[in-house]
């Protein structure tokens, strides 16, 4: 079974498993238990089965797991030796709590425009842009001027 314990100490592997580094990952579990308390309560008189994942480092790995990766619900219980039903309530109630943890944090992303704006003041100006996208160019009909156009390319882009 995963565990956090565990992957602490191998920081490359934690990165490439969940995109945070031990620090941060520490950083988000505050945030992380305190969206727990808030949804299910710090009451544990009530009875009932054990959790199935009783760590909350744990199941903050196995959530930040899943989203990262988004491998098949099989396979991620059977990493946590857990079943695919329990898998499944556990991706969908971890990712709520994990949802409110980065509200909490201030991580969450902004979906809304003046949000974003107002992030963006608040940002250092960037010296590098990077333009990701792939345009087709109108070559010239003239021979030279399509050799100074040609890219090299047999077909377009899909």
């Amino acid at each position: 079974m995963l565990a956090y314990e565990e992957l602490r100490l191998k920081p490359k592997v934690l990165r490439a498993m969940t995109s945070l580094n031990p620090s941060e990952f520490e950083d988000l579990l505050v945030h992380f238990s305190e969206a727990w308390e808030k949804e299910n309560g710090a009451d544990r008189s009530k009875g009932g089965r054990p959790p199935v994942i009783a760590a909350m480092a744990d199941r903050l790995l196995f959530v930040l797991f899943y989203l990262k990766t988004y491998p098949l619900q099989e396979v991620i219980a059977h990493l946590f030796g857990l079943s695919q039903p329990q898998a499944n309530f556990l991706i969908h109630h971890l990712s709520a709590v994990l949802g409110q943890a980065l509200a909490a944090g201030g991580h969450r992303p902004a979906r809304l425009t003046d949000e974003m704006l107002s992030r963006l003041e608040g940002e250092e100006p960037q010296r590098l842009g990077i333009d990701g996208t792939e345009r087709r160019v109108n070559r010239p009909a003239d021979g030279a001027g399509q050799r100074l156009h040609y890219s090299g390319k047999k077909k377009p882009t899909r």
